[in-house]
């Protein structure tokens, strides 16, 4: 066999156990990939069972997300329309603050001028107050001044009434002591005043003056202007005597007295004017001087 045929063989029978070696390397290859490919679909299964249950796990999961996030949108608008709400309200707060504020700046205006006001009248007040008093006191003094011309007025008209009273009293005892005079001329021997048809007859004596002062007061008034007084002979008084009637300040008239007792007198009114009345209780007196009627 040359070397060229056992070349040959050699290259043969290397051929032959790389040819083997490759079959066994198949062989085993293919056995690996039948126990890999076993043993990944039985992954694969596995993972698809864990994918399906993930996958409804996580679709339940999803739902319940939806359901939350429908939920909380719901509440995301509610909240939305409170904070709206809010907003607008705090916009009409915020308006009604600004006018209230206003109000107030001019409420304090209006206090600021009020209590300028009220200073001012307080002040006027105080004056008016001051002026006031001053026109009471001297009101007061003139009362007094009036009150006292007044006593004045009164006791000068009762002492003129008076003094008019003694006046016609003298003059009726003038007239009286003139005619007494006549008729004892007359009688005298040698007298010649003669009365016709004869002697003149006598007249009574004059009225005895009443004491000046005597007070008292009317216990009776009767329908004819008759008047009765507590006061009589015992006191001073006798017919023809006048007292002078009072009441208060006031001067009423005269009294002239007809009768006179010793604790009582009646006698005739005569008022001072048509309005002028007598009434039981008011005052007499004979005289406010010191001199007799």
């Amino acid at each position: 066999m040359t070397v060229f045929g056992k070349i040959l063989v050699f290259l043969n029978l290397l051929f032959s156990v790389v040819t083997g070696a490759l079959i066994v390397f198949v062989f085993t290859t293919r056995s690996n990939w039948v126990a890999a490919y076993a043993d990944a679909k039985t992954k694969a299964e596995a993972a698809e069972v864990a994918f399906r249950q993930e996958k409804a796990s996580h679709d339940n999961d999803r739902k319940q997300a939806e359901q939350t996030q429908a939920a909380l949108n719901e509440e995301l608008k509610k909240r939305d329309d409170t904070i709206k709400i809010a907003q607008e309200e705090a916009q009409r707060e915020r308006e009604r603050a600004l006018t209230q504020a206003n109000l107030n700046n001019g409420a304090a205006a209006a206090a600021q001028r009020l209590q300028a006001e009220l200073d001012q009248n307080k002040s006027e007040r105080e004056a008016l107050v001051a002026e006031k008093e001053s026109q009471r006191q001297r009101i007061i003094k003139m009362q007094v001044e009036l009150d006292g011309w007044r006593t004045t007025a009164i006791t000068s008209d009762l002492e003129a009434k008076n003094m008019r009273q003694r006046v016609t009293n003298l003059l009726r005892q003038v007239e009286d002591l003139t005619a007494r005079t006549r008729e004892l001329e007359a009688a005298a021997p040698g007298g010649t005043g003669t009365a016709r048809g004869g002697p003149t007859s006598a007249v009574d004596q004059p009225t005895t003056a009443a004491p000046p002062g005597v007070r008292g007061k009317v216990t009776g008034v009767g329908a004819t202007g008759f008047a009765q007084v507590n006061i009589g002979s015992d006191s001073g008084l006798s017919a023809g005597n006048t007292l002078i009637v009072f009441r208060g300040n006031e001067y009423l008239g005269d009294l002239t007295i007809t009768v006179a007792e010793p604790k009582t007198a009646v006698g005739k009114f005569v008022p001072k004017s048509r309005s002028a009345k007598i009434e039981k209780g008011d005052s007499v007196i004979t005289s406010f001087t010191g001199s007799p009627q």
